[in-house]
């Protein structure tokens, strides 16, 4: 079989959900990813089986036995080896007609342009440590008219938000502006992302090392977010129906058994957000001096 026959045979099992036409649009479709860790491998292989031919990746990293609990492509033959390049060979083995861009420094200023050139949506998958570089592609998307779709694990539970080129902005969401150090960008990036915070009853926030840039994770939360992400791509890429972007939030927690719909208004304005900022400050504060204590108690 040529390619167009082994597409047309590998997704005939979409149609009833997704039309003829509408399979044709995804395979034309380019979705970048920032990260092939434990959130972006997972995206990239849902999607893949979803029909979306097109992918720009991005990661810098190579995987280590750390990356077993939860990474797609974390395997004992690939320690040591490149993520991207590991999962450009499982994504053309998926669909081996995909057309896949990889990006082995990660993204930063100087390609940022090229990251994003005929993408449809970027599916963040950063890390959570890296504040300034999310800005940047969040503002740059923004720029370029593209939607992001943000959609990362918290202990078993997903947390998702979709940013649209015309609503509000990243920077308006999370209260950010260019004077702010990184870890006060962070803070104020976890505040907004906490949600209805599920999680809280059952993860050690003492666990969270932003030094390190260590923090609790399970592979199934990984597999959880991946689904959550595809449908809101899917619906952006075909148009079907109004999309919920900031300031709605949402968060999916099958182990508490709960799902949370809420519109964050006002984003950084709102009180609970101001609220949260300061619970977390003083996580941080409190946390920052165990660490000193611990240091001075060994010395």
């Amino acid at each position: 079989m040529n390619l167009d026959q082994i597409y047309t045979q590998s997704f005939c099992r979409n149609l009833g959900l997704i039309s003829v036409e509408e399979q044709l649009d995804l395979r034309n479709s380019r979705v970048a990813i920032p990260g092939m860790g434990g959130a972006g491998g997972v995206h990239l292989t849902t999607l893949l089986r979803t029909g979306i031919g097109k992918f720009n990746i991005a990661d810098f990293d190579k995987f280590d036995y750390v990356n077993f609990n939860r990474q797609y492509g974390a395997f004992v033959d690939t320690v040591g080896k490149e993520k991207v390049e590991v999962m450009k060979k499982i994504a053309l083995n998926i669909n081996p007609s995909a057309d896949i861009k990889c990006f082995s420094k990660g993204i930063n200023e100087s390609n940022i342009d090229e990251f994003l050139d005929d993408v449809d949506v970027v599916v963040d998958s950063l890390d959570v440590f890296v504040p300034k570089v999310r800005r940047m592609l969040f503002n740059k998307a923004r720029e370029k008219g593209i939607y992001v779709v943000s959609a990362g694990p918290v202990g078993f539970s997903s947390i998702s938000l979709v940013f649209s080129p015309t609503g509000m902005s990243f920077d308006q969401f999370f209260g950010l502006k260019d004077e702010l150090t990184s870890d006060e960008m962070l803070v104020r990036f976890l505040a907004g992302l906490a949600a209805s915070g599920t999680h809280f009853k059952y993860m050690d926030p003492k666990k969270v090392d932003p030094e390190s840039g260590a923090a609790p994770s399970l592979g199934l939360a990984c597999q959880l977010i991946s689904g959550i992400a595809a449908s809101e791509v899917v619906n952006i890429l075909l148009k079907r129906k109004p999309v919920k972007s900031v300031p709605w939030k949402f968060q999916f927690d099958p182990y508490s058994h709960k799902y949370i719909k809420r519109y964050f208004f006002l984003g950084a304005r709102n009180p609970l957000f101001r609220l949260r900022l300061a619970v977390i400050n003083r996580l941080i504060k409190m946390k920052s001096l165990s660490k000193q204590t611990q240091t001075n108690e060994q010395n």
